[in-house]
């Protein structure tokens, strides 16, 4: 196996964690349509799990 940084390990994690985080604000700040761009950016973490963990049972 082959050894990875602490940055290739936590990348991933790091940028859907500010997606999320980006998402919560955003979707304090703006109204309308927006709201959807924010629920998504918010989702996006759990999005990615889901597709993760339905690839792992193939």
């Amino acid at each position: 196996m082959k050894r990875r940084s602490l940055w290739q390990v936590f990348a991933l994690p790091l940028v859907l964690g500010l997606a999320s985080l980006g998402g919560l604000v955003w979707a304090l700040l703006v109204e309308g349509h927006q709201d959807v761009f924010a629920a998504l950016a918010t989702g996006s973490g759990l999005a990615v799990i889901g597709w993760v963990l339905l690839r792992s049972r193939r």
